[in-house]
């Protein structure tokens, strides 16, 4: 069977994407292996209490060293910030030891420049929204030194995502659709970025970004200069992009596509030598696809258990000391007595409900499987696909549509924690023990419900409605939509994090690089006593 042009180029894009070693008579950086294992177990410490996608812990970490440097410290040097940032990744195990080139450093502060002079002319010039143009430019800044610094990754991401892209203009037919061409072609770029690559809102910027300026990456002073000038229109213009109407239905429309095109990324990775001979042979690709996609459910699986296990104990922990430093001292001093029964529940129900929650969730089986290796075929294989999109009419505010399903959202609302409040009056809980079982049951419900999303990532079957389920989402819903609110607003208030980040690191690191000049000092004195 034919293969069409577009996969040929991706397994060429793949198949040359080799990583380059540093020649032998080139200085490389070296690191003493003793600073950088107290460097290495710093990062896996502060990965584990702050839980970030596998894919995102690169990009976060670069994130949070440059914005250490510039706006904690003030740094305002392109080489030193450039070079703390390669010393940290290679201390931390992102890039290898004694095996980069010196002139890294000096290539990787190009880039470094090239956002400080957006910022020192955005703090120069007072601009009306500084704060989110600064964050706005830092996160930029950490999505094009994370591509700068796993260019072979980056090459291969977008190389998958532009396919993908070519595929769905091709099959792809929007019904009812008011919006132009222009503006449709973006939206589902922007979707594949979303789905195929789990892009985050800085790297979705970003990726916009360089659509808007096609040579932004080898941009010059004058056209750095001239980007200063427009950076506010350029800002509201791409956050535009992302909040279109049609973003997140087209989304989630889009998201099994994205299934199919992960699988044969898979596919073309993992069997490099012989990918041909596969694609050539139909009955192989059904073994190896499905080799994929049963390893793919057995890594999501796996993880799942890591995880749960994890947020149970931190759950239990959490929950037994605010018991003793809250609910007690509450107790004794207001209340004048101790509600033994309510205290047990309030430390143990949660983790028992993350339990339960994670023995009910399933991965998906064979039936899934079967459609993901036939529609991948066919999309190998060049065979007609129908694909549609309608979008459904967003309800504007004002409307009477808005209201009346706006108070029917009330109604769940007051039924849900009508019920929830009930329940703890007849158990005799207090103010407080109450408050912090419903913020408690409002954070894990939603994460409970991340973790369903979580396991579903390969499912293909669409989810059959019934009653059930709709009694289980009437009452649950705003109970995970509350979650969620306080899950997102906390996480950007963490104080614990933001001491650990800036008042910990900064000394620590410092510290670290003081011990990594003491032992090349000692390490030259012992070479001057041999020679």
């Amino acid at each position: 069977m034919m293969i069409s042009n577009e996969i040929e180029w991706l397994i060429d894009i793949y198949t040359n994407s080799r990583q380059q070693s540093t020649p032998d008579n080139v200085e490389k950086i070296k690191l003493s292996q003793l600073v950088s294992k107290l460097g290495f177990f710093y990062e896996k410490f502060r990965n584990a209490i702050d839980y970030n996608e596998e894919h995102l812990i690169r990009r976060n970490a670069i994130d949070r060293i440059i914005r250490r440097q510039i706006i904690f410290l003030q740094e305002n040097r392109p080489p030193k910030i450039s070079k703390t940032l390669i010393y940290e990744f290679i201390r931390a195990g992102y890039l290898p030891n004694n095996q980069l080139p010196e002139t890294i450093i000096a290539d990787l502060a190009k880039i470094v420049e090239k956002y400080l002079v957006l910022i020192s002319h955005i703090t120069q010039r007072q601009l009306p929204q500084a704060k989110k143009l600064i964050s706005f430019t830092l996160g930029l800044a950490s999505c094009e030194i994370n591509e700068f610094l796993s260019p072979n990754q980056s090459r291969q991401d977008e190389a998958t995502a532009n396919v993908l892209y070519s595929h769905l203009i091709k099959h792809l037919n929007f019904s009812n659709s008011k919006i132009s061409p222009e503006e449709k072609n973006l939206q589902i770029y922007i979707a594949i970025l979303k789905n195929l690559n789990k892009a985050d809102l800085p790297a979705l910027r970003y990726a916009l970004l360089k659509l808007s300026v096609p040579n932004w990456r080898q941009a010059d002073p004058e056209t750095i200069q001239k980007f200063c000038r427009h950076l506010e229109t350029v800002y509201n213009r791409i956050n535009k992009h992302l909040a279109h109407p049609i973003a997140f239905q087209l989304s989630r429309n889009l998201r099994t596509q994205a299934v199919f095109f992960s699988v044969l990324k898979e596919l073309i990775k993992k069997n490099q030598p012989i990918i041909h001979q596969i694609l050539s042979d139909p009955e192989l690709l059904e073994d190896k696809i499905e080799e994929i996609v049963t390893a793919k459910n057995l890594a999501i699986k796996n993880k799942l258990i890591g995880t749960i296990f994890r947020v149970i104990v931190y759950i239990f922990f959490t929950k037994t000391v605010l018991a003793f430093i809250l609910e007690l001292p509450y107790d004794l001093l207001v209340a004048k007595h101790i509600n033994w029964p309510a205290l047990i529940i309030n430390i143990t129900f949660h983790p028992t409900l993350m339990f339960v929650v994670a023995m009910a969730i399933r991965i998906p089986g064979p039936k899934n499987t079967k459609i993901i290796v036939e529609e991948t075929k066919k999309i190998i294989y060049q065979q007609e696909q129908a694909l549609i999109f309608k979008p459904k009419k967003v309800m504007k505010k004002g409307t009477m549509s808005y209201y009346a399903f706006n108070f029917i959202y009330l109604i769940m609302c007051g039924v849900s924690f009508g019920l929830i409040v009930y329940l703890l009056k007849k158990l005799n809980f207090n103010i407080l023990s109450g408050a912090l079982f419903i913020f408690f049951l409002t954070v894990v419900s939603f994460f409970a419900f991340r973790l369903r999303y979580l396991a579903k990532q390969f499912l293909v079957i669409p989810r059959k409605d019934n009653l059930f389920g709709f009694l289980i989402d009437f009452v649950s819903l705003p109970i995970i939509r509350v979650g969620r609110f306080f899950s997102t607003n906390f996480s950007k208030v963490n104080i614990f994090l933001y001491f650990l980040d800036f008042i910990i690191e900064t000394p620590f690191k410092l510290l670290v690089e003081f011990m990594e000049k003491t032992i090349s000092f000692i390490n030259d004195k012992r070479e001057e006593i041999i020679e």
